[in-house]
């Protein structure tokens, strides 16, 4: 049985950042946002809310339960219409044109570059992840600079060391289960997505079920913020890319939180020869479905952008619509904060994570993926002393065997696994 403390947890929580968490209020809007009816869990939580106030622990733990039987099973409006399979995707998607080859000269500093632009934007954004926009202004004002002592520990990048872990093992044709295994042998702290499906794998529940099963957050960030590691391996070839981000995306996640991922890995993919971001949030839409939603959101924050002098401007925007629907750790909203600090960072890698972070949500994870997107389009060159120092010469994690990996070791076994993975689907 939960203890009282927990059960008041479970409704509500403060993070580490200040912002106050509700998981079941969460819990409903994540389903809500996936077309599933809520109205009768929506009438419970309002009684939940009583006697959350009043202390009713014991009351509380009866009508958690309730709600979650109301959320449970039935159909949502995402399962039935959107490609699924990586088959599926690959026939909606558009055609598209070959890239030039990559240089492989400059392979290992764009690799080193791309981890370290990911750990510092993910370093600077960590101290407000959670807060809005209006919150950051109030408390930092222009963001320039870390707001705190960095750190190199982010669950962010742990789950992509596992994946380099897995490739390295298991080699280029790696599957979805033996990655799963990994994060079961190596993930010691798990949030929304991945933690449901770490709880689906050791009930037997293995990928790609784990990441559909009852899983209300199957749609959220963790697979745009890990995509990385995937284009990293497949520098210039986007199409590879996104078959290693679909067999790590549906572990947690399902259609739209996989879309996510496979806009990334295109995006990093894409970097190694194209230097423009507004050209690579374009060149990362090719690689997903045309007819999804988080298509749609990606075509209106580019609207956004291109009808907007400032970011403020194209931030309000996007935030005005789609903040209010959407919960903070959800890909929609986010995925318009990453385009808009491409867009107005004018491919300056400073004011592009600060931009990022400046917006607010879920911020280690955009200003991480902003980060990484410029870092590796543009080498170490672009990466000032500022943002590089601070954080040392290893990546430190909570990963099992991993806990401390120096960044130039990083990115040679990225390099190595890199030209293992190309060798071997040169004829993909």
């Amino acid at each position: 049985m939960r203890s009282d403390d927990e059960v008041r947890r479970a409704w509500e929580l403060t993070t580490g950042t200040g912002v106050v968490v509700r998981p079941v209020a969460a819990n409903i809007q994540a389903l809500e946002n996936r077309g599933r009816e809520t109205a009768h869990a929506r009438r419970l939580f309002e009684e939940g809310e009583r006697l959350f106030a009043a202390g009713d622990w014991s009351g509380l733990r009866v009508q958690i339960a309730r709600i979650n039987a109301a959320l449970r099973g039935g159909a949502t409006r995402s399962s039935a219409r959107l490609p699924s399979t990586l088959a599926e995707v690959r026939r909606s998607l558009p055609a598209t044109p070959a890239l030039r080859p990559v240089d492989e000269a400059e392979l290992g500093d764009r690799l080193l570059a791309g981890w370290l632009g990911k750990v510092i934007g993910g370093a600077l954004g960590t101290p407000v992840e959670g807060w809005t926009r209006d919150a950051i202004a109030r408390v930092h004002g222009t963001v320039s600079d870390y707001l705190a002592a960095p750190t190199t520990i982010n669950d962010d990048t742990a789950y992509q060391l596992v994946l380099l872990h897995a490739v390295e093992q298991h080699g280029p044709d790696v599957s979805s289960v033996e990655i799963g295994l990994e994060w079961l042998r190596r993930i010691r702290d798990a949030y929304t997505a991945e933690e449901i499906a770490i709880g689906n794998m050791e009930a037997g529940i293995m990928p790609p079920q784990s990441g559909a099963h009852e899983n209300p957050y199957s749609h959220w960030i963790g697979g745009m913020m890990k995509g990385e590691i995937c284009g990293w391996l497949a520098p210039g070839r986007p199409e590879v890319a996104i078959d290693l981000a679909h067999r790590d995306g549906v572990i947690a996640h399902e259609t739209e939180g996989v879309y996510g991922e496979l806009f990334t890995a295109a995006t990093i993919a894409t970097a190694f020869v194209e230097a423009d971001p507004r050209a690579l949030i374009r060149a990362g839409l090719a690689f997903v479905p045309p007819q999804s939603e988080f298509a749609a959101v990606a075509r209106q924050a580019i609207a956004w952008c291109e009808a907007a002098q400032t970011w403020e401007d194209a931030w309000s925007r996007a935030e005005a619509a789609l903040v209010p629907r959407y919960h903070w750790i959800h890909t929609f909203p986010n995925l318009a904060a990453v385009i808009v600090a491409l867009w107005f960072g004018g491919g300056d890698f400073g004011r592009s994570i600060a931009i990022a972070t400046m917006c607010g949500l879920d911020t280690d994870c955009t200003a991480g993926q902003v980060g990484a997107l410029l870092a590796t389009a543009r080498g170490t060159p672009a990466i000032s002393l500022q943002w590089r120092e601070p954080i040392g010469d290893a990546l430190e994690s909570t990963v099992v065997g991993l806990e401390r990996v120096p960044f130039d070791d990083l990115a040679q076994r990225t390099l190595a696994a890199a030209r293992s993975f190309v060798a071997r689907t040169a004829d993909r």
